[in-house]
């Protein structure tokens, strides 16, 4: 690896091989076009939307209060991430309480695996404890067990700015749904107004 908690690949951009290196790549704001195949009679479902990725450190305020719920030790917890699911057509509000949260717990003896606690998860709105795992081609692999159901979602950075994303949940009668998602990053404030910056100065 040629950074901490990172793989090199052929275009520049490190893989990540680690959670706090996964969450870390992901900051920022995602637009994500959406594919829903429901396996029972309800209708597929297809749309867009925003999804904001704000990463946290260990001390943040956050990580007691989440790993509380689920009586998990917080001196354990290394940081983690808040996420918010917004339309692309117009800002919504961004506080912490309007936010979903989660904090990692890496497995002490593979930094490739551990848990994530999460204040709510996906399937059922409940607090819930993950397990994840990253192979060797940078796949996070997350497995969720809920009161009725198991949600599994598979990751990948395809660059630093593409994202891919598949999931699926099953309960006793089998896989119930199935989702494909491309997430792009969005441009900063910041790359706008540099980019305009260069254009103008090409433009001299």
């Amino acid at each position: 690896m040629s950074a901490e908690g990172s793989s090199p690949s052929t275009d520049g951009f490190e893989t990540p091989m680690t959670m706090t290196a996964f969450l870390e790549a992901s900051a920022g704001i995602w637009m994500i076009r959406r594919v829903v195949h429901h396996q029972d009679h309800q209708d597929d479902e297809d749309g867009d939307s925003n999804l904001i990725v704000e990463p946290f450190g260990p001390n943040d305020n956050s990580v007691a209060a989440i790993c509380a719920a689920l009586g998990v030790d917080p001196s354990r917890g290394c940081g983690g991430a808040r996420f918010w699911w917004e339309s692309n057509l117009k800002l919504s509000d961004r506080s912490e309480d309007r936010a979903a949260a989660l904090v990692n717990v890496v497995n002490p003896e593979d930094s490739a695996k551990g848990f994530l606690v999460r204040d709510k998860g996906y399937v059922e709105k409940q607090a819930v404890l993950s397990s994840y795992c990253f192979a060797e081609d940078g796949v996070l692999t997350i497995t969720t067990r809920y009161d009725t159901s198991v949600g599994i979602e598979r990751c990948w950075f395809v660059t630093d700015q593409l994202r891919m994303r598949v999931s699926s949940v099953q309960n006793l009668d089998g896989v119930t749904m199935t989702t494909y998602c491309t997430e792009r990053r969005c441009p900063s404030d910041a790359d706008i107004l540099a980019l305009a910056r260069h254009t103008a100065e090409r433009e001299i």
